[in-house]
């Protein structure tokens, strides 16, 4: 995940490895197929985090090259793909707006959650120039927000209300505030050299505990356990007793929706 001096995710890197489940295995799977993916060349993926898309897709590559501003999350993301037995990765501590050539030439370039943090004009082109003829380029999304779209899980209600209560009404993102996005993912590739790209969705759904929402919402930039201070335990116990009324049992149903945008750079 791409964080610079708004500190996005600042001390979540431990969280997010745990409780930040990743990308369903049909997503992987489309994307090689899609992309051909045969074990050559490399992968450069931006704002990777603690390496969720990096360490699936790797194995499908020579090389691999993770980067992100987040010195922790690499931290994590080396730990993590020790912990998976990938050795062909490279972890660097960047910003995604400064690639260049001197990183070489790459089959596929990967952004998962984190495109929406950048100067996506600008590391649109960049990654483009890095691209090698036919290389491709794939952008997902597949979280669900306690945010948006809440009504047929109160769950997520409860939580939002419950971290405005804590943290004001207005939705933190770091140390600033989140603004939503002015245009769509769509719109900006379309504009860019890429021109043309194709989209793939996939529903799924996934059980979770009051363990693993309370884990997930400290991954976020919005309830990171940093803005709770001393009233982090008061937040947790109120937290736990309202969503045990929802469901005694303390399980819950998320429904989410992989979403992938993909384009080709044109050969040459």
């Amino acid at each position: 995940m791409i964080s610079d001096d708004r500190e996005l995710f600042k001390g979540a890197a431990v969280d997010y490895a745990r409780f930040r489940a990743g990308y369903p295995k049909e997503f992987f799977d489309y994307v090689m197929d899609y992309f051909h993916l045969d074990g050559k060349r490399k992968l450069l993926d931006l704002g990777c985090g603690t390496g969720q898309i990096t360490i699936s897709l790797a194995p499908y590559f020579e090389k691999a090259i993770g980067i992100d501003i987040d010195k922790d999350m690499l931290t994590e993301a080396k730990r993590q793909a020790e912990k998976a037995g990938v050795k062909n990765i490279k972890w660097l501590e960047k910003k995604a707006e400064d690639i260049s050539s001197d990183l070489g030439f790459f089959r596929l370039a990967s952004f998962g959650a984190s495109f929406h943090w950048m100067e996506q004009d600008k590391v649109l082109a960049k990654v483009y120039e890095i691209l090698e003829p036919n290389g491709g380029l794939v952008i997902v999304s597949g979280s669900s927000s306690v945010w948006k779209n809440t009504e047929k899980e109160p769950w997520k209600e409860k939580c939002k209300e419950i971290i405005q209560k804590y943290l004001g009404p207005k939705r933190r993102a770091g140390n600033t505030f989140y603004s939503e996005p002015k245009e769509k993912f769509e719109n900006i590739i379309s504009r860019s050299k890429f021109g043309t790209f194709d989209k793939w969705t996939h529903p799924y759904e996934r059980k979770k505990t009051i363990e693993d929402i309370i884990g997930l919402l400290y991954t976020t930039s919005f309830a990171s356990r940093s803005f709770f201070g001393d009233k982090i335990d008061d937040f947790e116990r109120e937290l736990k007793e309202a969503l045990l009324v929802i469901s005694p049992t303390g399980e819950f149903i998320e429904r989410n929706q992989c979403e992938a945008l993909l384009a080709l750079k044109s050969g040459i």
